[in-house]
């Protein structure tokens, strides 16, 4: 199967990049056989988490997150952490004068994580998930940092079910919650995969803000933090930050619906948009060469719309709010 081109727009950012990657090379050689992970064992029975950053390579807040945890020698209280810099080799890639094009070498690797994908890799990004799954398999628990393209609300998104829900709500994370049916949206995404292996844990994924923000390192070191402290396993001693962001409207839970692709390189949207805007049924959203495209329900609210439409690419997902 050949993989088409990572493809996304690399113009020049129209937001500020605050934050440049850091040299990650004195982390490479971790204790478990596979470059950039690190498993740091209480030696006591408890649960086995994986917290993963770098799944994009210009999604920096997580490494941030992940490299404080190991320079202020953090260490679960029981069972054990495996702290995961995920696609390293895009992230070197980073130009500040082009900062959406290190996203990834190939392909996008929160789309490869399926079986047939993973059987025979044919990309770097499918490699390097082959190389990570036996964590991903082994987790109970899973939280995969990410951050977004516009300075919209940070976000958790998580397989619709009551382990998941239960544990979101626990956080008291004052931003939206994305829910969504096990197989209905993007096939292929590592939390899927992880639940379809969990028992009794739980798998999110955290959007933490803009890429490029320093807030949105702020924001990933707090829902890390709170995530290892939800699970029992982090000392009383260590000071949970305050949120990065501040919580707005967009604020509940929302139950995603559909994504959408672009059919055609004409796919305009109906006006200028960020995400979390918000449409009655009927409404324009945003037409597709000559169709017409229109909120199929009340309540339709906009999530991660691309930056710049790209025919047969993603282009927005569509979800309820609740």
């Amino acid at each position: 199967m050949s993989v088409p081109p990572c493809r996304f727009s690399i113009a020049e950012s129209d937001a500020p990049v605050e934050l440049l990657p850091r040299d990650l090379s004195a982390w490479r050689q971790g204790n478990c056989g596979v470059d950039y992970v690190h498993r740091l064992d209480s030696g006591l029975e408890g649960p086995e988490l994986v917290i993963q950053a770098l799944t994009h390579g210009n999604e920096i807040c997580g490494a941030n997150a992940l490299l404080w945890l190991l320079e202020n020698n953090i260490r679960p209280l029981k069972g054990a952490m495996t702290l995961i810099f995920a696609n390293v080799e895009a992230y070197k890639t980073f130009d500040p004068q082009r900062p959406f094009a290190s996203r990834c070498l190939d392909e996008d690797m929160n789309r490869v994580w399926l079986p047939s994908r993973l059987t025979c890799p044919d990309s770097h990004e499918a490699h390097r998930a082959v190389a990570l799954l036996p964590f991903v398999e082994n987790a109970d628990s899973l939280l995969d940092l990410h951050s977004t393209t516009f300075a919209v609300a940070p976000m958790l998104i998580y397989p619709q079910n009551n382990r998941n829900r239960s544990f979101a709500d626990r956080l008291n994370f004052p931003f939206p919650h994305l829910l969504y049916d096990l197989g209905s949206y993007h096939p292929g995404i590592m939390i899927s995969e992880h639940e379809r292996h969990a028992e009794g844990g739980v798998s999110l994924v955290a959007e933490c803000g803009q890429h490029f923000a320093r807030s949105t390192t702020r924001q990933a070191l707090a829902i890390t933090l709170r995530f290892i402290a939800r699970h029992g396993m982090l000392d009383e001693s260590v000071e949970l930050p305050d949120w990065g962001y501040q919580s707005d409207n967009s604020t509940g839970h929302y139950r995603i619906d559909r994504v959408l692709k672009a059919q055609s390189d004409k796919f305009r949207f109906a006006e200028s948009v960020r995400g979390f805007e918000q449409y009655s049924k009927g409404d324009l959203i945003a037409t597709d060469d000559q169709e017409l495209i229109a909120a199929p329900f009340d309540n339709c609210a906009l999530i991660m719309p691309a930056r710049v439409p790209v025919m047969d690419e993603e282009v927005v997902t569509l979800a309820e709010r609740l």
